[in-house]
């Protein structure tokens, strides 16, 4: 569950960090749905974080399929420790911070790829 602060959306870091596919979506006003994922990376304190969108197959978005995070358009498995960089079918990264044991994400950062689902 996320939960909004002013200008920020927190998501608390206990809730995604199970290594599973987790998504979120914010409504804009002008009824846009932005859509992201989260997942936490494997061996590591570090989550890959992105939008539910990349820029070969658009905002098809990703799903999980066993332990892995898998393009729902051309079926290409994301190595998990690559979320959040930028590049080929890896999901369009996301700014993020984790502040206070949440994961903090900017509104003008989410609006930012707001166009990726337009």
């Amino acid at each position: 569950a996320s939960s909004i602060e002013g200008d920020t959306i927190l998501i608390p870091a206990e809730s995604v960090n199970d290594g599973h596919l987790h998504r979120f979506e914010y409504t804009t006003e002008q009824n846009v749905t932005i859509r992201w994922i989260v997942v936490k990376k494997p061996n590591s304190a570090s989550f890959g974080v992105g939008f539910d969108a990349c820029e070969v197959c658009g905002n098809a978005g990703y799903y999980e399929r066993g332990s892995q995070v898998v393009c729902k358009r051309c079926d290409v498995v994301m190595n998990i420790n690559t979320i959040g960089f930028k590049g080929g079918c890896n999901p369009i990264p996301l700014a993020y911070e984790v502040t206070g044991g949440n994961l903090v994400f900017r509104l003008e950062d989410l609006l930012a790829g707001e166009k990726e689902f337009r």
